[in-house]
């Protein structure tokens, strides 16, 4: 479901580019081709065309509003399901043992899937886990080995 929100806002913000586009061909073909070419000429032709232009821009906002918001609700950007399946195939998991009570020791398998930060961890195990063994965790700040420190959950 929020990856179709998520598409959404992306044809929204599409059109409203289009849109921008077709504002600044109808006012000359230099802008159009400006607006097409250089970002900044875009910025400049909205400044300068705000009642041509203001329609397609708010469009654009609109459909960002729905991108960040769809990201935010799903914890973060990820990867599409077909990327991440291709990525599965790749084993980065090794099994990792709970020492909680002995007499309730479990093997828990975690494998790398984009998460980096404590926010998005369950356990003191998987943020180990995931320092030790996956690229671009933003975990351990001191760079000693423990992740999530100050984070009261563990």
């Amino acid at each position: 479901m929020i990856e179709i929100l998520l598409y959404a806002g992306l044809g929204i913000f599409i059109i409203g580019g289009i849109g921008m586009l077709i504002a600044a061909f109808r006012t000359h073909i230099l802008w159009g081709l400006g607006v097409l070419l250089l970002a900044p000429v875009g910025i400049i032709y909205l400044i300068l065309h705000w009642q041509d232009a203001k329609g397609p821009f708010k469009l654009q906002v609109f459909g960002l509003l729905i991108i960040v918001a769809s990201a935010y609700v799903n914890g973060g950007i990820t990867l599409p399901s077909s990327v991440r399946s291709s990525l599965a195939s790749i084993d980065n998991s090794t099994p990792v043992i709970s020492w909680g009570d002995s007499s309730n020791i479990q093997n828990q398998r975690f494998t790398c899937d984009g998460r980096q930060h404590c926010s998005q961890m369950r356990s003191r195990a998987e943020a180990e886990f995931f320092v030790r063994s996956c690229p671009n965790t933003k975990m351990d700040g001191d760079r000693d080995g423990v992740p999530c420190e100050n984070d009261s959950r563990f």
